[in-house]
């Protein structure tokens, strides 16, 4: 059999939870054989308090049976000696120990002794000796009187004894019922006190450990010495360690590999971006050329053509200004600014006067406060929210376009809501996807990169944006910047 201390946690439980039930079964047996043993004691402390009282009746009824000679007292004295008989025999037959016995045998003689001089005093009793002289039945009723005279210390010696034992024994029961309790404690504080300094030690390490989890280094092993449940958690808890340590070390790989080829993608587009814009401005102008020197020999199929030519270049040209500027975001290093909202969407607004100048518009600006954010950043986001709504809105009259501000706790949104042609709410994941387009190049000119760019400078301000909006009613275009304060600039 293995020794406490090697047993495992598990074990352990299972073993204190077995143990008050084994410690109810003792205490039940032993409470029983106790009950039973002071059942016995009390038991004869009665049989001698009634042998005391019978011997009393005994010697009254012999007094009278002298005195009287009447046949009743006769029969009565017999019944009384037959049930002392009785005790008699009961008390021996339950009697274990030398010095009660002894005390049993010495008490058996003399009620031997007194029931002979009963016999004797009744033999007197018969007509034909009550001739005799008085005397004689006087000098036997005395003996009897001696015999029941002697006989009763005795007896109320083994009344007084059984009543003692029993006081006795009743004490020596409780003392053993608590040795017992105190035990089976002791035990059980054997038992639980190292596995609850085993648990509280593993616990605090293993929290410890766990804290130190993702605080950058290699973590330290957990090191827990035993054979338990314990030391296998702490194997566990280090196989985790070094399978998060190499996945945080693929991850960290893959980061870098996804990162050098975002850069590399970034600096691929700005270079090619760069290298169009020489040739399709080269095609704009000569497409210029050709239709200023030679419109008079061209005919209006030849001049039509000419214009998809001219269109198209200035579509492309416009497509690599939007690709310059989502590469731009990418690589922008924010600075943050405190600035005033209002003044840079109103600043913004009049640089966009171009496109909503002799046309119907309703702007409303209310009071935005002041945001700490890298103001390159935001402007292009104000700007590309704002162009967006002064385009989709160019067949409404009136237009109405309105900017607003949210104050939310840690963070401030702002929105900008527009009377246009909204869009189909259950495609507004794609409004922010590069070059995806809710409405057709024939419906509204754009290349889908605008709100791309608004996405990625508000995300790198960890922010987040949304877009609310239905077909016909119009949108709301909105993003949330957290509040810094200037100690975290």
């Amino acid at each position: 059999m293995f020794p406490v201390t090697a047993m495992g946690i598990k074990a352990k439980l299972k073993l204190i939870g077995l143990l008050p039930l084994v410690m109810a079964v003792v205490f039940s047996l032993t409470f029983y054989r106790g009950q039973d043993r002071l059942d016995r004691f009390h038991e004869r402390a009665q049989l001698a308090e009634q042998m005391l009282t019978e011997l009393r009746q005994l010697e009254q009824v012999s007094r009278r049976f002298v005195e009287s000679r009447v046949n009743s007292g006769r029969r009565r004295g017999y019944r009384l000696l037959e049930q002392l008989d009785g005790q008699m025999l009961t008390l021996k037959v339950s009697a274990s120990s030398p010095s009660l016995v002894e005390l049993l045998n010495e008490m058996e003689r003399r009620l031997i002794v007194t029931r002979i001089h009963f016999m004797n005093l009744d033999g007197l009793s018969v007509p034909a000796l009550r001739r005799l002289d008085r005397p004689q039945g006087h000098d036997v009723a005395r003996r009897l009187f001696q015999s029941i005279g002697e006989l009763q210390p005795f007896v109320q010696h083994l009344h007084s004894l059984s009543y003692a034992s029993a006081d006795a024994y009743s004490d020596q029961l409780w003392v053993t019922e608590f040795g017992l309790f105190g035990g089976s404690a002791v035990v059980v504080l054997l038992l639980t006190h190292p596995m609850l300094k085993r648990v509280a030690t593993a616990i605090q390490a293993l929290s410890l450990k766990t804290q130190k989890v993702g605080g950058g280094g290699a973590p330290e092993g957990l090191v827990l010495a035993g054979e338990d449940e314990f030391a296998q958690l702490a194997s566990d808890f280090n196989r985790m360690l070094q399978r998060l340590a190499e996945a945080e070390q693929a991850r960290e790989r893959r980061a870098r590999e996804l990162e050098e080829a975002v850069k590399d993608l970034e600096n691929f587009s700005y270079s090619v971006s760069h290298d169009l814009r020489a040739p399709l401005r080269a095609i704009d102008g000569f497409i210029g050329i050709l239709q200023e020197d030679y419109a008079v020999s061209l005919d209006d199929e030849g001049r039509r053509l000419f214009a998809v030519v001219s269109d198209n270049a200035k579509r492309m040209e416009r497509l690599i200004d939007d690709i310059l500027a989502l590469s731009r975001a990418g690589r922008l290093d924010l600075d943050q600014l405190e600035i005033d909202m209002t003044d840079l969407v109103e600043e913004v607004w009049a640089s966009l006067s171009d496109e909503w100048s002799g046309r119907p518009v309703h702007f409303a600006c209310g009071q935005l406060g002041a945001q700490r954010c890298d103001p390159r950043a935001i402007r292009q986001v104000w700007q590309n929210l704002l162009a967006n709504a002064v385009k989709f809105t160019r067949d409404r009259d009136p237009a109405v376009i309105e900017v607003s501000v949210e104050r939310l706790p840690g963070a401030v949104r702002y929105s900008v809501k527009d009377n246009g042609a909204g869009f189909d709410p259950a495609y507004s994941n794609k409004l922010f996807g590069l070059f995806l387009r809710l409405h057709g190049a024939d419906e509204f000119e754009g290349a889908g990169v605008g709100l791309a760019i608004v996405k990625r400078f508000v995300e790198k301000h960890q922010g987040h944006v949304e877009a609310r909006g239905a077909v016909g009613e119009g949108a709301a275009f909105s993003f949330t910047l957290p509040t810094i304060s200037a100690d975290h600039s």
